[in-house]
């Protein structure tokens, strides 16, 4: 009933580690896309405007107000429901810092220099080296604003992760055998430390949840029967 989070740099490939780490493992992954799914089975209706307004994920987040504050407030709901259920990867939106001390987390941040990372957003996203120089600093100065607000913390800060991998030196599929081996090792020990099993979450949430990963295993099963 292992669980990893990924909180990843933009231009460090934590998706790509993340999403091949989940398949790897045969573990739901779960990133905003499926938060808002879930948020939509709760009953958020809101959810979907503030997506379709907004177009930049991080802005939905960090611009300030009522509306910003009641999502990040559901987005942690939404985390301990998904660390509860067990059998996940989780990217991004801040999850280690909604589950820090527990036994059977593992939260991993991915990381690459500045300079690696805006050459593969110049190649990812066809930009220019000015361009992709001004989106990665702008996608941290977001990132680094979105934990500190919501959750008092800085990404930057190592002691809030059990790994930090820098993929300008580990490749990230090394990275993603790593961290299958490593998930393998984890066990809930309440002796030691709480375990995300034990977490108290919303019912409706928690059902909203097993609802979205049972969709998502049927997916997966369908192609593995191709």
């Amino acid at each position: 009933m292992a669980v990893i989070t990924i909180f990843r740099q933009v231009g460090a490939r934590g998706r790509y580690v993340a999403a091949n780490l989940a398949r790897t493992l045969d573990y739901n992954f779960s990133d905003y896309q499926n938060v808002e799914r879930i948020l939509l089975r709760y009953g958020y209706s809101q959810v979907r405007d503030v997506y379709e307004t907004v177009p930049d994920f991080w802005d939905r987040f960090t611009k300030k107000g009522p509306e910003r504050d009641k999502i990040n407030s559901l987005l942690r709901l939404v985390t301990r429901a998904e660390a509860q259920h067990g059998n996940v990867v989780m990217l991004g939106r801040g999850c280690f810092a909604a589950l820090q001390g527990l036994s059977d987390v593992l939260n991993v941040r991915i990381k690459a220099s500045v300079a690696v990372r805006i050459e593969r957003v110049m190649e990812e996203q066809q930009m220019t080296r000015s361009a992709a120089a001004a989106f990665v600093d702008e996608k941290d100065r977001l990132v680094a604003e979105f934990v500190k607000t919501s959750y008092g913390v800085s990404p930057d800060d190592p002691t809030v992760f059990d790994l930090v991998i820098d993929t300008a030196k580990i490749d990230p599929d090394a990275a993603v055998q790593w961290l299958a081996e490593a998930a393998g090792s984890l066990m809930c020990d309440p002796e030691k430390a709480p375990c995300a099993g034990g977490l108290q979450v919303d019912p409706v949430i928690a059902d909203a949840v097993r609802q979205e990963f049972e969709r998502m295993r049927g997916i997966r099963e369908q192609r593995r029967g191709r």
